[in-house]
């Protein structure tokens, strides 16, 4: 187990009782670079009182003082969990553990009820996360708890100037707003906490269903996730809700959603619009196509690579990153079903290609005409133009996957029929 110490109270009291409790563990301290003087000092703390239990304790360094539009406790949040799993990974351990407490819950809690949250964000702090192998044993304990299991032992603990900064929105409710509302309700931490546990057991009642629902419409590819929207046709809004969490979850950066954030991705995702984009923590985006969503890092899919090859009779081409493979097949072994072409008698092999910008054929009985427009006018979706493929006979465009032939191949005399097959994953190179 990696156990992320801080040097404060609260994660001391986690080292201290893991290590007693003979649990194998590896201490590592994040140095964020901000506080300076202080912070070394934090770091030589964690070392000392780490070796002092024999516990193996790694310091890690990152940059939280470079600003990138995000605010200083986002930054440093998200710089400290990709530090740990980094460490996690090279420490060869199964789980990070943090010492995050019931009051972390309750603050929690009231932060994305004041910022505006849905029942996810009421679900407050996991527990368990097994995704990001995040474990947080402390999360039903006391911040005074812990203080005081410290104390009996004798037990030292740094205290980090910057929590009674009340320009922080979290050290201003644990400051001034939990005091208040424990004076008017006792105990009101352990019943937001409680609260949370509720919500959870809720959303896990709710969670195979909506899991069955994004392990058939999801997939990966143009360096993130495909969400199809047709198996959100017909739901409930809560649902819907439920199921971009989700997806959220399972394949974004680790970090929190507001509720603009939800509401947006919301109405991206049920609005009759064909294309769209909406920014979202982690310098990520969502990006709306004709009928799926994508989520991934900005500034959205990536393209598939540039393709020119030749083709030649009795081979294979085979394009996962298109999702399509071309094969040479004899005319008999052709399925009524397939998507084929007939080339003209004596052909020896074609040229294969992405779509160029600017691109004309002529469809068969038809005039000529734009590629792209054509395509649009099928109904192909933005990423599925991105991936097209075109087929060029004595340089002209003869045949286009999917969408149909320029000019009528001579079936009866050719032997070779050229055909294309959709893949099902996505992913690699031609």
């Amino acid at each position: 187990m990696l156990v992320a110490v801080s040097g404060g109270a609260d994660s001391m009291a986690l080292l201290h009782a893991l290590a007693a409790r003979g649990q194998p563990c590896t201490a590592v301290h994040v140095h964020h670079g901000l506080r300076g003087a202080e912070a070394d000092a934090d770091a030589r703390f964690v070392r000392e009182r780490a070796a002092a239990l024999g516990v193996p304790v790694h310091v890690v360094h990152v940059d939280a003082a470079r600003r990138d539009g995000r605010s200083p406790e986002a930054r440093a949040r998200e710089l400290r969990y990709a530090a740990l799993e980094r460490q996690r990974r090279a420490s060869g351990c199964d789980w990070i553990a943090t010492a995050h407490t019931l009051d972390d819950q309750a603050e929690t809690l009231l932060l994305r009820a004041v910022r505006g949250t849905g029942p996810a964000g009421l679900a407050g702090i996991e527990p368990l996360d097994p995704g990001r192998r995040l474990l947080r044993p402390l999360l039903g304990v006391r911040r005074a708890a812990l203080r005081a299991y410290l104390r009996r032992r004798g037990l030292a603990w740094r205290e980090d100037a910057s929590n009674a900064d009340r320009g922080v929105p979290r050290n201003r409710l644990r400051l001034d707003v939990l005091p208040v509302l424990e004076q008017v309700q006792p105990g009101a931490a352990e019943r937001l906490a409680a609260l949370a546990a509720a919500v959870r057991a809720d959303v896990r009642e709710s969670a195979p269903g909506v899991d069955a629902l994004l392990r058939g419409a999801v997939s990966r590819a143009d360096g993130g996730s495909w969400l199809a929207l047709d198996a959100l046709t017909g739901a409930a809004p809560a649902l819907v809700r439920a199921v971009l969490l989700a997806l959220w979850r399972a394949r974004g950066p680790g970090l929190p959603l507001a509720r603009r954030h939800v509401e947006a991705l919301e109405q991206l995702a049920t609005s009759r619009a064909a294309a769209g984009a909406r920014p979202v923590p982690g310098d990520w985006v969502v990006v709306r196509d004709a009928d799926a969503l994508w989520l991934g890092p900005a500034p959205g899919p990536l393209a598939p690579p540039p393709l020119d090859a030749w083709l030649a009779l009795a081979h294979t081409l085979e394009c996962p990153e298109r999702g399509v493979s071309l094969s040479w097949r004899r005319a008999g072994e052709i399925a009524d079903a397939e998507d084929a072409w007939a080339p003209p008698a004596g052909v020896a092999g074609v040229r294969v290609r992405g779509l160029r910008p600017g691109d004309r054929w002529r469809p068969a009985g038809g005039r000529e005409r734009s590629l792209a427009r054509s395509l649009q006018r099928a109904g192909w979706p933005r990423r599925r133009r991105a991936a097209a493929l075109v087929v060029e006979h004595d340089g002209a465009i003869a045949w286009v996957p999917g969408l149909g032939a320029a000019t009528p191949g001579d079936a009866a005399g050719q032997e070779w029929q050229l055909v294309a097959r959709r893949l099902s994953t996505p992913g690699g190179n031609c």
